[in-house]
């Protein structure tokens, strides 16, 4: 493993977290967060694209679903480019904030279309296509349902399994999707609540059962990539020593080995990973930091930043 580059790439504002990278008709996409803080009703996607070095971003879109407007991801299709995120407001009624997930679609890259409503109640969290449908592990929260939905065309979405549940104090929520070049689906499932270590599950087409592993570490905002037969998984690690970073790891025999540790800290995490068009062993992965305002562990009123990091992986 080798780090080609790592760079700042946006800082502007107060907070900015909860990344995603593609690369769409040649060029490298960035979409972010932009708000004051952690969670604040002013939140807004932005998506950056950039010169194919990754030394040059202009801002393309900016997307606010008029409530908190969170955690966006890129879903590459034959059509054109998704961008889903989920709204986030308050509810009078409830202390729990009313969710709703949706997107903006851009045949082009240039010009996007106002956010379409999907769901109410059901997070949609990076829907990945593969193979001419679209998939997303979509829960619900509190109540911390975890269910796989399908879609011909990303719009119009059905129920196609369970795949996680609230378990004791577990409480399962973001799921990242990886699809192999056999079609097995590989997912790493996020869990809140109890001791917060993640599930790492994998299922055979046509994905109605799945196993399930738990993994010996505590991970959040979590991500998950092939890179030939070796899976990879990041996410913000909970250190035995107290830190909080922004770590890589591989997955070796069911066990989670160390690969890499980002300059991270404080508020730190989801990373988007996108393999480069012009060498399958070199990806380009995208999170968010606070080190640099506040070291302090999940400093959430502290400012964050945009970091690109250049990876070359041995083949």
């Amino acid at each position: 493993m080798k780090i080609l580059a790592w760079r700042k790439i946006y800082s502007a504002g107060s907070h900015n977290a909860f990344t995603d990278i593609c690369w769409f008709r040649g060029r490298p996409y960035v979409t972010f967060r932009h708000a004051k803080t952690h969670v604040s009703d002013d939140g807004r996607v932005l998506v950056l694209r950039g010169d194919e070095a990754g030394t040059w971003w202009q801002t393309v879109g900016c997307f606010w679903a008029g409530a908190d407007t969170r955690d966006p991801a890129f879903m590459v299709t034959p059509e054109g480019l998704f961008v889903w995120s989920f709204r986030s407001a308050r509810d009078a009624e409830r202390p729990d904030r009313k969710l709703a997930s949706g997107f903006n679609f851009s045949a082009d890259g240039e010009s996007f279309g106002d956010w379409q409503h999907v769901e109410d109640g059901w997070v949609y969290w990076h829907p990945e296509w593969h193979k001419g449908r679209a998939y997303a592990a979509a829960y619900d929260w509190p109540e911390a349902h975890v269910v796989l939905k399908v879609s011909e065309d990303g719009r119009t979405w059905t129920d196609h399994c369970l795949l996680a549940e609230r378990t004791g104090e577990e409480q399962p929520n973001e799921v990242a999707l990886a699809f192999g070049p056999d079609d097995v689906a590989h997912a790493l499932i996020r869990r809140d609540g109890g001791e917060g270590t993640p599930l790492l599950a994998r299922a055979e087409p046509p994905y109605d059962f799945w196993t399930f592993q738990a993994l010996p570490l505590k991970l959040q905002g979590p991500m998950i990539w092939l890179h030939g037969e070796q899976v990879y998984i990041s996410g913000r690690w909970y250190q035995p020593s107290g830190l909080v970073n922004t770590a890589v790891f591989r997955v070796d025999n069911g066990k989670p080995v160390p690969q890499l540790i980002l300059p991270s800290g404080g508020d730190t995490s989801y990373m988007g990973v996108a393999v480069h068009p012009g060498n399958p062993n070199r990806f380009w992965l995208t999170y968010y930091s606070g080190h640099e305002y506040s070291a302090r562990p999940n400093s959430h009123d502290a400012g964050a930043a945009i970091y690109l990091c250049d990876l070359e992986l041995e083949p």
